[in-house]
């Protein structure tokens, strides 16, 4: 079923930290920095460890209903997809949190986890599927949520994770930002991240590259698109080595793999493909009518491909 983002927004701290404070303040040494130099990281959003990410989620939905006023009364599902664990008040609920005086009180909601940087990528899967039910003039309200509340939580896969929402209106037809494909795919290797067995996580390294490559190639078959129509490919950030491959093995050139905005972001799990996505339209690096896919790879071996007509 055609579907598409009527809006899509992100929600992004304004306060930046440079990595090397990061590394600092968690007590890791100079060749973890140095790892995360090397990747193209400089500095990363943090929202203030004070602030409950239910904060950011509901300046989100409220920023996504300033574009469209009659938001509330169009949406049937609201759809949370969050990579990390989400920390709640245990007498309140997280959603009542999100969407207070917001009219949303007595809407459904469901939250996503699991498939770790790979998991918006499902919910858009999950929102499209759920159109077929709904009619074409009302949606699915997805967010992509995700906070680090320490410096030590932030560091991990030799990358350095930022804060970010992003929220967006997933109907039937869009003018723009319309969703030809969406492709999530998993094949567990190491199952347990950074503490699977050696052998698993060098097993995984090692095939890494191919997985992402059929997926990207899988989505783009489902779209009925060719990899040279893409105006870009917009990838996951935790470092920028991992494309420089993938530009090789699709024999894709590196400059239309964009990665420009990691220094700016780091790693935002499976919310940084959609910012960095948002960021290109706003400034105009994609351009109406665009064709850009989506791609983000999570460790052990999940991923996640959107393949949208900007």
């Amino acid at each position: 079923m055609l579907c598409g983002f009527e809006q899509i927004i992100s929600v992004i701290p304004s306060n930046l930290e440079q990595v090397d404070q990061l590394v600092k303040l968690s007590t890791l040494n100079a060749d973890a920095l140095q790892k995360l130099i090397s990747g193209g990281l400089r500095k990363i959003p943090v929202d203030s460890e004070d602030q409950p990410l239910s904060v950011l989620v509901h300046q989100a939905i409220a920023c996504l209903a300033e574009k469209i006023p009659d938001l509330a009364g169009r949406t049937e599902m609201i759809m949370l997809a969050h990579s990390v664990p989400i920390l709640a008040p245990s007498d309140v609920s997280f959603f009542d949190l999100c969407v207070d005086e917001l009219g949303f009180e007595n809407v459904p909601r469901i939250a996503l986890s699991g498939q770790p940087c790979a998991i918006l990528h499902m919910g858009v899967k999950l929102a499209s599927g759920l159109l077929s039910d709904i009619s074409s003039k009302h949606g699915v309200l997805l967010l992509g949520a995700d906070k680090a509340y320490s410096p030590k939580d932030r560091l991990f896969f030799g990358s350095a994770m930022g804060d970010s929402v992003i929220a967006a209106f997933v109907t039937h037809e869009t003018k723009r930002h319309q969703v030809l494909a969406v492709l999530s795919h998993s094949q567990i290797i190491a199952y347990d991240g950074e503490k699977s067995p050696a052998e698993d996580i060098a097993k995984f390294r090692a095939l890494n590259p191919s997985m992402i490559r059929f997926a990207i190639e899988k989505c783009l078959a489902e779209g009925e698109v060719a990899l040279d129509d893409l105006a870009l490919i917009v990838p996951h950030t935790p470092y920028t080595m991992i494309w420089d491959v993938i530009a090789e093995l699709l024999r894709f050139p590196r400059d239309r793999i964009l990665t420009d905005y990691i220094s700016e972001t780091g790693h935002l799990n499976s919310n940084d493909s959609f910012a960095h996505y948002i960021r290109a339209v706003d400034e105009g690096r994609i351009r109406v009518g665009d064709l850009a896919l989506l791609i983000n790879p999570g460790f052990g071996g999940t991923r996640g491909c959107t393949l949208i007509r900007s």
